[in-house]
């Protein structure tokens, strides 16, 4: 990180920083040190996701609402094929996606789930759900287990994302199996600019994160290029790297894809999709409050996903807590006191009820992985004091 982004700005209005990293293409994510766009800011001090926030509230969502109709009314099938494609696990944004493209726009979504990592009882109740009670054909893919433990040990040693050969193979099945399947649409939940993305400025995905034209082997994955990966794991063949392999340009010069925000077209607040997935396909909050924040609904159907949430607070300063009560501060149901009071509490919480399985899954002892974490910890958010670690240039 360079030395401007050395000096942590605060958003005057959420508790987001310069800090947060842009998604990017992860086959193309080479090393922790990796230079990574940032989270923006103006003038006055207000982070990018909040300005985006208030310019939403100025759409026009019914002229925005009859773009779909349009869009629907040219992809939806006459012969009650699958028309367009939802890829999630069960979680509130791709229920509600499913459920109001089938029950309000009349199309015939598939359904496809790139399995979690470590799958929680909760989140396997709520896939259960959104097949039986929202009413959904469901295709369920489950990659090797034992190269995917291979590939997360790699990704938590050398990046600090342990999450992050999971989430290479998910952004690209939605597209893998429109190719399958010979369906042109896939509907994505939330616009990208909600995160305070500005390199998404109008309804489609970026297809360029979803492909590498490079041979497999010099592609990346955990930090280290495929080849590097195969020599260190001498088992590996490259079809086990299959559901991690981008697709190729070619590939999209095939097919008509269009992968597009639903938040685009209908207004995207996660309390109310919370509500509305809740009465309509059985979404069923986790039993406990989730490790590193104060909420019981986003993010429980994987494990790892509270490792991962903790692994971003190390490594930013940004952890679960401080995601969602900024959210919840942009849509108007908390203020920014509040949520700096809910993140005195909850941020930066170790995940201590899955940490022991996920350590276990990537084959560290716990003492082992904490070590790794403590070697990320950047010098200008973090200082060590005796044995404890003291967050700088904090909010609060």
């Amino acid at each position: 990180m360079n030395n401007e982004k050395n000096i942590v700005v605060h958003c005057k209005s959420c508790l987001l920083t310069n800090q947060k990293p842009h998604s990017m293409n992860e086959t193309k994510n080479q090393s922790s040190n990796q230079k990574k766009s940032t989270l923006e800011f103006d003038e006055k001090g207000i982070c990018s996701a909040c300005r985006n926030i208030e310019r939403s509230k100025k759409i026009n969502w019914e002229l925005r609402e009859k773009e779909l109709w349009k869009i629907c009314d040219k992809y939806r099938s006459k012969d009650g094929k699958y028309d367009c494609i939802i890829s999630g696990s069960g979680g509130k944004d791709s229920m509600f996606q499913a459920h109001i493209l089938k029950y309000k726009f009349k199309m015939n979504p598939l359904t496809v789930t790139y399995s979690p990592i470590l799958k929680t009882d909760m989140g396997m109740k709520n896939l259960i759900n959104w097949v039986n009670v929202g009413g959904f054909d469901n295709y369920t893919f489950n990659p090797n287990g034992k190269v995917l433990s291979v590939l997360t040990r790699e990704a938590f040693k050398n990046i600090l994302h342990p999450s992050q050969p999971f989430k290479i193979g998910i952004k690209t099945y939605a597209a893998k199996m429109a190719k399958i399947f010979g369906i042109n649409l896939v509907f994505y939940g939330e616009h990208y600019s909600d995160y305070g993305s500005s390199t998404v400025t109008d309804a489609y995905f970026p297809l360029e994160w979803l492909t590498n034209d490079d041979e497999l082997d010099d592609i990346h994955i955990a930090g280290l290029k495929v080849k590097d990966i195969k020599k260190k794991y001498n088992f590996l063949r490259d079809q086990d790297f299959i559901p991690y392999k981008p697709l190729k340009n070619k590939d999209l010069e095939k097919m008509n894809l269009n992968i597009l925000f639903l938040g685009w077209f209908l207004k995207w607040d996660p309390q109310e999709i919370y509500y509305y997935t809740t009465k309509n396909s059985g979404f069923t909050l986790d039993d406990y409050k989730s490790d590193g924040t104060h909420g019981r609904y986003a993010s429980v159907d994987d494990k790892m996903e509270y490792l991962h949430f903790y692994c971003s607070y190390i490594k930013f300063g940004i952890g679960r807590c401080r995601l969602d009560a900024s959210q919840e501060i942009r849509h108007g149901h908390i203020t920014r006191e509040e949520g700096i009071n809910l993140c005195k509490k909850f941020d930066g919480e170790f995940p201590k009820r899955y940490a022991k399985d996920c350590f276990e899954f990537m084959g560290y002892s716990t003492k082992e992985a904490l070590e790794i974490i403590d070697k990320f910890r950047p010098n200008h958010l973090w200082e060590k004091k005796k044995t404890k670690w003291i967050r700088k240039q904090e909010i609060f």
